[in-house]
């Protein structure tokens, strides 16, 4: 079996003959082979990406340290790690957003809600986070708050976490 890497690959080669001959033919070939040979390191790094559902805890471990995922915790489950990691380009993209801090607490806790300060008339800049898991306040407290830290906007405050089971999930009514 021949293997084609896009590093190596020479369209004008896989052009037909009577397209060889053109000049405006080959050097469109010759200019995408420039492209592919530039983006061939990127791609294959896009592999990575589909095989995060299986690869093994100590290659997700270095994955995230290589992606700089600064909420990552190499103790947790492995589902958690691999979630994380899949989430991570986007929490990078919105970090100290609701929407980041909402990620990061659902990957570790489950369902998870920020509601900031105007919704319940709390200090400006100041939060609070509602989720399902009692162990966000209990038994993983210091991770809990580590992971807050490094996804929140800094000039942010949390004033509570509150835990509790709610009618509907976090996108419908029922929670705070």
């Amino acid at each position: 079996m021949v293997r084609l890497r896009l590093a190596d690959l020479e369209l004008v080669r896989l052009l037909p003959t009577w397209m060889r001959g053109d000049l405006a033919d080959a050097a469109l070939a010759s200019g995408v082979d420039e492209v592919f040979r530039s983006l061939a390191p990127s791609l294959a790094a896009l592999s990575v990406w589909d095989a995060v559902a299986w690869l093994p805890e100590a290659y997700l471990d270095e994955l995230a340290w290589a992606l700089d995922v600064r909420w990552y915790d190499s103790g947790a489950p492995l589902e958690t790690k691999r979630r994380l990691i899949l989430e991570s380009d986007r929490v990078h993209q919105t970090q100290g957003t609701v929407g980041a801090v909402e990620s990061v607490i659902s990957a570790y806790f489950g369902e998870g809600r920020v509601v900031e300060w105007p919704r319940y008339s709390g200090a400006p800049h100041h939060f609070k986070v509602y989720t399902t898991d009692p162990t966000a306040v209990g038994s993983n407290l210091e991770r809990f708050l580590d992971m807050l830290h490094k996804v929140k906007r800094l000039s942010s405050k949390l004033d509570s976490v509150m835990i509790g089971l709610f009618a509907t999930s976090p996108q419908g009514r029922g929670w705070p």
